[in-house]
Order: structure tokens, then C-alpha cells, then sequence
């Protein structure tokens, strides 16, 4: 069945607090949680009416019904105890959400969306022990040499590094829990090696940043051109591809209820999306190395949520050599600065200003 949408409907649908993000929820039966939500948003779909307006979407709704039903078998399947049917499951809820792909921002200079570019600038900030001069490397992804060091995070296993970025220094330190008075901490920019003759590499990025409520709130996010993230959202196949990939971006948005318990339901469909990004890089297509990254808002906390984005770019699983312990993908795919202490600025504001006027901008391996 396929439903002729209105801007006006559109609001609808999402102007409403029970379909905003990120969600929380009783920390008990995630399974049943999520069904109770893809069955509200369902039937907020089932009711629309065609009114008459100029700009309107089609959008089928046997297809939203289809990854609603495949999202939530995929987490069934995973809390009984088959991980390998709950990939298959999810697998193929991702082959009907990229045949309408939500994009906002260009990453590859091949790419050409509406003319926009994405010339962001991404932070990293990591915990040291010692205030001594660091290299490059310090501040890049978990060397394959200490695995046992990375932890379970939402997007990603234990045991596998990917390199976690964000839009702003405040962001990063507030996911990894920074205490200025307890610890030690070091930054770097970042900045995406967008030309794939150089680096033989078509960069992409899965776009789960979007919340229903920026839609309509007049939002503070911009880009490195003071562009209004709201403006973006402006558009209509935007608005097409977010009611499909609406159920996908809730299921990954659902806040911890309880951080100290060892296994986190949260985390099984952004792991599941994880999975299938590595998957999808794992082979070059038409003699390019592929990276894929994922782009998310924080699911700390509410507030967290609202503080930027951020994005995470899995290891390609190869070593570049013994002498760098890291992914050869990544390495070509960032230029990034010599890393700052935080604890030389008056606040993190100052440091990212610093930063933002450092043009000593190199790869690790340089």
C-alpha cells in the first residue's frame, strides 16, 4: 500500500513525544519494547489522511511494516541465543532500508548531494596517564596490539577497536566520562581525506543522527559552513527515506538504564548494524577500499543527545605493518593534529578553538 504524504501529515506523525529520541525505557523486556513502539508508529501511519498540498512522499508502507518486523525478530532471535539468525534477520531489514537511503551530508568528493558539502571538523579526546608529549597515534584508534583494552560500547564488540569521533570537544568528553580534577586528557582535530585518487578509498556514512523533534525545532547544529542542520531536513526525499529508516534510527536510541549491568539490550541492533558495515568493507568494490562510518547522536543522556554527533568508523581488521599496529584504511582516510592537553586551556571551548586554528595536519604515519 503506498500512502501519499503531506508536510503537514509529516509533523504529525512525529510531532509527537512518544516517537522522540533518544527513548527510555524499563530496562526490562527490550524485545516487548520495541514491539509496543514499531506498532504505535505503525498505526500513526495506518491513519493519515490524503490531504491536498503541493509537496507531497509516497511511502510504502508494506516496506516499514517489513523492517519493523525484521528489527524486531533479529533482537528475539539474539535474546534466545541465535546471534547468526538475528544477523540474518537484520540483513535483510538493511537491504530494504538502502534501496532508500537517507543522506544528508556528502563524504566522498564523487558524491554529490544538492551540492552539499560536509567539510566538517571531528574531535577525539583520550585519557593519559602521564603529561609528557604525545604523537599522532596516541589519539588514533586502539592499536590491534592491545585489543584486550577495548570494551563493549554500543557500536562496537569487545575485542574489535573503531576509531569513535565527534562534532565538538564537549561531546567527547562527555562520553568518556572526563573529570578534570581526576585525569589527564589529550585532543586532536580531525579532518576526512575526502579525495579517493589519493587515498583509493569511497567513504560513506550511515546517517542515524536525525531525530524526529529536529524537523521542526529550530536546532544549533551547523556545519563548518554555518549552515542550519534544520535547513537540511527542508527536503522531501529527506522526509521519504526518514519514515523508513525511522524504526532502524529508534532502535539504536534507547538510553542505558542501568550502565553497570554487564549486558546491554541497547546495544544488540547497533552492534547488528556494526556487523554489517564490517561486512560490507570487507572487500574492495571497483578497486576502491571501502570505509563506512556510522553517524549518531549520544544516547549518554538527553542532554547528551543535544550537545552534537557522533560518528564511529570500524578497523578494516588488516595491519598496516608491525612498526603501526593500525588500520591501513583509517590511517589514509584522516588527517588529524598533533595532539593538545586539555588541561592547558581555561576551559574545552578554548582548546577547540586552538585546535581549529592548528593547520599542522598530517597522517599518523608522517
Amino acid at each position: 500500500m503506498i500512502f501519499d504524504i503531506s508536510d503537514s501529515t509529516f509533523k504529525t506523525i512525529f510531532d509527537d513525544e512518544k516517537l522522540h529520541l533518544p527513548l527510555k525505557w524499563t530496562g526490562v523486556n527490550f524485545s516487548g519494547t520495541l514491539e509496543s513502539l514499531f506498532k504505535y508508529y505503525i498505526n500513526r501511519l495506518e491513519k493519515l489522511t490524503n490531504e491536498k498540498n503541493t509537496r507531497r512522499m509516497n511511502i510504502c508502507i508494506d516496506n516499514v511494516k517489513s523492517v519493523c518486523g525484521l528489527i524486531r525478530s533479529s533482537v528475539q532471535y539474539y535474546l534466545d541465543g541465535f546471534p547468526s539468525k538475528a544477523y540474518d534477520s537484520f540483513d535483510e531489514a538493511m537491504k530494504i532500508l538502502m534501496q532508500n537511503q537517507l543522506k544528508i551530508y556528502q563524504k566522498s568528493a564523487s558524491e554529490n548531494i544538492e551540492n552539499i558539502k560536509d567539510d566538517l571538523d571531528l574531535y577525539r579526546v583520550v585519557c593519559v596517564w602521564e603529561n609528557t608529549p604525545y604523537n599522532r597515534s596516541r589519539v588514533f584508534h586502539t592499536p590491534y596490539t592491545l585489543r584486550s583494552k577495548v570494551s563493549t560500547n554500543r557500536y562496537s564488540i569487545a575485542g574489535y577497536p573503531s576509531l569513535y569521533l565527534a562534532t565538538n570537544i564537549d561531546l567527547c568528553c562527555e562520553e568518556i566520562h572526563y573529570n578534570p580534577h581526576a585525569s589527564l586528557a589529550i585532543a586532536a582535530r580531525y579532518k576526512l581525506e575526502r579525495n579517493e585518487k589519493y587515498n583509493n578509498t569511497h567513504i560513506s556514512v550511515i546517517e542515524l543522527a536525525v531525530k524526529p523533534q529536529d524537523f521542526f525545532e529550530d536546532r544549533n547544529y551547523t556545519d563548518y559552513n554555518k549552515r542550519s542542520f534544520g535547513n537540511l531536513l527542508n527536503n522531501s526525499e529527506i522526509k521519504k527515506a526518514y519514515l523508513l529508516w525511522y524504526p532502524l534510527i529508534a532502535a539504536c536510541s534507547y538510553i542505558r538504564p542501568n550502565k553497570s549491568d554487564p549486558f546491554a539490550a541497547e546495544y544488540i541492533v547497533p552492534q547488528l548494524l556494526m556487523q554489517w558495515v564490517r561486512i560490507e568493507i570487507a572487500e574492495p568494490r571497483n578497486g576502491f577500499d571501502q570505509l563506512i562510518g556510522i553517524r549518531y547522536f549520544s544516547c549518554a543522556s538527553i542532554k547528551a543527545s543535544d550537545m552534537g554527533f557522533n560518528y564511529v568508523f570500524p578497523v578494516s581488521g588488516k595491519q598496516k605493518s608491525s612498526e603501526y599496529p593500525y588500520c591501513p584504511v583509517l590511517m589514509k582516510a584522516f588527517k588529524l593534529t598533533k595532539p593538545h592537553f586539555l588541561s592547558e586551556y581555561y576551559d574545552m571551548r578554548e582548546c577547540e578553538r586552538d585546535l581549529r586554528n592548528d593547520y599542522d595536519m598530517n597522517f599518523i604515519d608522517s
